[in-house]
């Protein structure tokens, strides 16, 4: 609707003022007896040297002259608009007779969009703060390839360090390989307490460890194999528990891989060209990076830029995790050429990939003659309990795995309490679809630039902003759908009923807030829309006679409107990789 008043009003000011109007921008009208929607004039006063409220009065009376609008409004240098209802039944049919045009993109994009996301450790199990980066990042990367962008996704896993080191370790010297087999990560995290604790008592096992990292880096097969099977075994873990929340990373390129150490790759990717000292070298070579006598390599930024050195190469010549991310932003712009890179990494790094961008910057790996590179930081904040934050050290922390199987028997019982019919299978299924969704929409619906609390009241609840709300209206839409639906033909009948309108204009925004979340790589837009199209959709089925409307050609009109508000909820989720019921 915005669109067809945009370009009316384009014309109309060319038309007065020989102006050409790039961009407009029209809002809604706070109370609805003034319009629809609303123009400032104020942004016309410059261009033209005249007063806005003068403004607003001559487009009036070029406006009148437009069928598309039924009533024009001034109030100071503020124009509302009033839409003819015919117009949006026409709309509405335009719209309902090609679904999948409206709710995909036509144009094939041939350009690579690279997303960074999840970043687990090897020896740490994942817990609750994992929801995270692997929700919203998955969100985003459904919504690029939604609309045909070629979309390269990595966990970005980090499996290097003197962490690894004390594993590999604390393995030879207490063997048990069931124990990693069955339950690989906590049993690496329970290695690694065990090791840090002996390495307090007798100094003797850090210099056992770091010997283990020279065999490590000298090829020797045997810390090469348990290498492969700590983070092959860790990859597996992983993907199980996110597949739960349907996330499903491409790659799982490990921290180790830029190192350059010619380790196994464990999965099919492009080689590497350069690694991190490769880096460091290049960017002392380029005046980037600075070498001091005791072989420590830092980045003095510039003052205009505010920015802290960094390290780069510490003087035992091992790396800083700044090359790494430096050398994997190098590795994705020769392999893939992609036209963005987002990282979906918290808050707390916000620094850091600061650094990590302008150097880049500085370097010239971001331009060449076939692209141009756009680096993003989608930052998230924290999720916390009501009465305090999260401590992995302090392990107070609930486990993913235990979350979610903590989620799906709250479900069960809740369920049970309403329907006894149900065989297990039926039981399970219907859990999951309510309650580990519910778990998830609860904190996609949250803007990641925001902290949450994490309250299993608020997240399972039937009411408001929450998923079961929206499921319940989904799968009562379905239910009126499959009962009554006869006919497909077109009717010849108008809305002329507010509620009927309301719930149009929200169907119509839906492209609207697919670009706004995609240019914003913020999935709460997009369930905020799922929540206020829910709610217009439960007003319209609350004031409106569906079934029992006599009038065949109105029953028919609002069926569809059901329908294509089941249609675009669906699509909703499906972006959001939620799982749509058909039946609660």
């Amino acid at each position: 609707m915005q669109k067809e008043i945009n370009k009316i009003l384009k014309l109309a000011i060319k038309e007065l003022y020989d102006i050409e109007v790039a961009n407009l921008s029209l809002n809604d009208v706070p109370k609805k007896q003034f319009g629809d929607l609303s123009f400032n004039c104020w942004v016309l006063a410059r261009e033209t040297k005249k007063n806005p409220v003068i403004i607003a009065e001559e487009l009036l009376w070029v406006l009148w002259q437009n069928d598309f609008i039924t009533e024009v409004q001034t109030a100071g240098p503020f124009m509302n608009f009033k839409i003819s209802d015919t117009i949006y039944s026409d709309i509405f049919k335009s719209i309902y007779l090609n679904k999948n045009g409206f709710l995909n993109s036509n144009i094939w994009n041939k350009k690579t969009i690279f997303i960074d996301y999840i970043w687990m450790n090897v020896w740490k199990p994942m817990h609750i703060g994992h929801m995270c980066t692997p929700n919203i990042g998955q969100t985003i990367i459904n919504l690029n390839k939604s609309n045909w962008f070629n979309v390269i996704s990595d966990s970005h896993i980090w499996d290097w360090g003197i962490i690894f080191w004390k594993l590999i370790t604390a393995f030879k010297m207490w063997w048990d390989k069931e124990k990693l087999e069955k339950n690989p990560v906590d049993y690496l995290l329970e290695l690694y307490v065990k090791i840090s604790s002996e390495i307090v008592k007798d100094s003797k096992y850090e210099q056992v460890c770091r010997d283990e990292f020279k065999l490590l880096s000298e090829w020797n097969k045997d810390s090469i194999k348990l290498w492969s099977e700590f983070t092959s075994h860790t990859i597996q873990d992983m993907n199980k528990q996110l597949a739960r929340l349907s996330v499903y990373p491409q790659y799982n390129i490990g921290e180790s891989f830029y190192e350059g150490i010619w380790l196994p790759k464990l999965e099919d990717y492009p080689d590497l060209k350069f690694d991190m000292e490769s880096i460091v070298v290049e960017l002392i070579e380029k005046w980037i990076a600075i070498k001091n006598d005791d072989n420590s390599v830092w980045v003095i930024f510039e003052e205009g830029l505010k920015l802290p050195s960094c390290i780069l190469q510490k003087k035992d010549w091992t790396h800083w995790y700044l090359a790494s991310d430096l050398a994997s932003i190098k590795y994705r712009i020769n392999s893939f050429s992609p036209e963005k890179i987002i990282y979906f990494v918290d808050v707390r790094q916000q620094l850091h990939f600061r650094q990590a961008f302008q150097i880049a910057k500085t370097a010239g790996w971001l331009t060449n003659w076939w692209i141009n590179t756009e680096l993003i930081h989608a930052s998230n904040w924290f999720i916390s309990w009501k009465d305090g934050p999260f401590s992995t050290r302090k392990w107070n922390i609930i486990k993913l795995n235990e979350l979610l199987n903590e989620a799906e028997t709250r479900a069960k019982a809740i369920i049970l309490e309403k329907r006894s019919d149900l065989s297990e299978d039926e039981l399970s299924k219907l859990s999951k679809q309510i309650w580990i969704w519910a778990i998830k929409y609860g904190h996609l619906k949250k803007s990641r630039e925001t902290d949450m609390i994490f309250d299993w009241d608020e997240f399972m609840t039937f009411d408001w902003n929450s998923w079961p709300y929206i499921q319940y209206a989904y799968v009562r839409a379905r239910r009126i759908l499959e009962k009554h639906w006869k006919t497909i033909w077109m009717s010849d009948s108008n809305f002329d009923n507010e509620q009927e309108i309301e719930l149009l204009k929200w169907i119509q925004g839906y492209t609207d807030v697919v670009n706004k979340t995609l240019n914003t790589n913020m999935p709460h837009h997009l369930c905020k829309y799922a929540y206020e199209l829910t709610k217009k959709f439960n007003t319209f089925y609350n004031s409106v006679h569906i079934l029992s409307e006599e009038d065949e050609g109105k029953k028919v009109l609002r069926l569809q409107l059901i329908d294509m508000f089941t249609v675009v909820l669906k699509n909703s989720f499906d972006i959001l990789w939620i799982e749509m019921p058909e039946k609660m």
